[in-house]
């Protein structure tokens, strides 16, 4: 396996090689970066994603160099390696963590509240939708009902007909 990654690396490797070394050095790296992705599973949006969050934490409590943080995994036959190198410019004091760490918290509260209202709005909608839906059913059941009546009293009036021509049968006879 590692014999093919070589292989397909030095392949690629070579067509790099015409261009000058910074585009080269830069070309090697990501390929790396995406052989060893492919090789542990991991994806390049999930790498991102990692390393974005491993920024907003760290910039909590340190002052980064964001430019030149690197994050990459390595992987061999027995296990998964996970690099990091993070230029710490200076340790943030007590009141810049506090107030980095209240910043996250309200816009923690304001998601929340906007999550919030936009479920308030989806309950609200539904139940306009339901209550609607329950007076269309009441209107049908209402006109099913009425017209139940109607028939009842068309046979009622039927039946009064056929026993008054009845009756008159019986008179005449």
């Amino acid at each position: 396996m590692k014999d093919i990654f070589s292989d397909i690396y030095d392949r690629v490797l070579s067509f790099f090689n015409s261009q000058n070394d910074d585009t080269k050095q830069v070309a090697k790296s990501r390929l790396k970066t995406v052989l060893m992705q492919d090789r542990v599973g991991f994806s390049e949006r999930a790498m991102q994603m990692l390393k974005d969050d491993m920024i907003d934490s760290i910039s909590k409590y340190l002052e980064i160099d964001v430019d030149s943080f690197d994050l990459s995994i390595d992987a061999s036959e027995n296990a998964t390696i996970l690099n990091l190198s993070i230029p710490v410019l200076r340790p943030k004091t007590d009141e810049e963590i506090d107030e980095a760490l209240a910043i996250v918290k309200n816009a923690n509260i304001e998601k929340t509240n906007e999550i919030v209202g936009e479920l308030q709005e989806l309950v609200k909608e539904k139940a306009q939708a339901l209550a609607q839906a329950k007076i269309e059913e009441d209107k049908e059941n209402k006109e099913e009902s009425e017209e139940k009546e109607d028939t009842e009293e068309e046979k009622e009036e039927k039946t009064e007909e056929e026993t008054s021509k009845q009756s008159e049968k019986e008179t005449e006879e």
